[in-house]
Parts: structure tokens; sequence; C-alpha cells
């Protein structure tokens, strides 16, 4: 699954999930990345917007949906560490959609 998924071979996906039941959906390589990682971050990719992109989607998060929690929780330890990301120059929280016009 990890191989297909890096390669961006739809069919072999959706035969691996389907005849398989989740193969290995959650199983991570040796640089800690699950399939579905492997497939976003894949330059093999034509069209984002494709059916076949979007179904072997869909079908990774819907074999093991704890990923998307692990992405948060990967997003809030990146905003959290990295001193770039600030609320605002001042450190002050800014309001929206209150008051501007």
């Amino acid at each position: 699954l990890l191989y297909a998924c890096r390669g961006t071979k739809y069919d072999t996906i959706a035969l691996l999930l389907d005849k398989f039941d989740a193969v290995s959906v959650s199983k991570r390589n040796v640089d800690e990345k699950l399939p579905i990682d492997l497939l976003w971050e894949s330059n093999e990719v034509l069209d984002r917007a494709s059916v076949g992109y979007t179904e072997s989607v869909y079908r990774l998060l819907r074999a093991h949906p704890e990923t998307t929690m692990s992405i948060g929780l990967q997003m809030q330890s990146i905003s959290v560490s990295s001193p770039s990301i600030s609320p605002s120059p001042n450190g002050k929280k800014r309001k929206f959609g209150h008051g501007y016009k």
C-alpha cells in the first residue's frame, strides 16, 4: 500500500483496500509516514481534483479516520513550536467581522 500511494497507483490502492480490508493503512514507513501522507506528498499526482485521487484519499481516510486526528495534532505542534507564527506583531488576537467597514 505504501508503494501504491507513493506511485499514485489508484487501482492498486482500491484493490488493496477493498480486497484485503485496510491492509496496512495505519502502518508507517521508515520515515514515519502513513500511506495517505505518501499520496499527499507524491510528485506523481497529475491532478489532485481527479476522481482517482479523490477516491483514493477518501478510501484511505475511511479505512483509518484517526489520520485526520494525527494531522491536526501535528499542525498544533508546528504552530506552537514555530516562533515565526504568532497571532499578531503585538501578541494580541485580532477580531474579524466586528466594526470594520
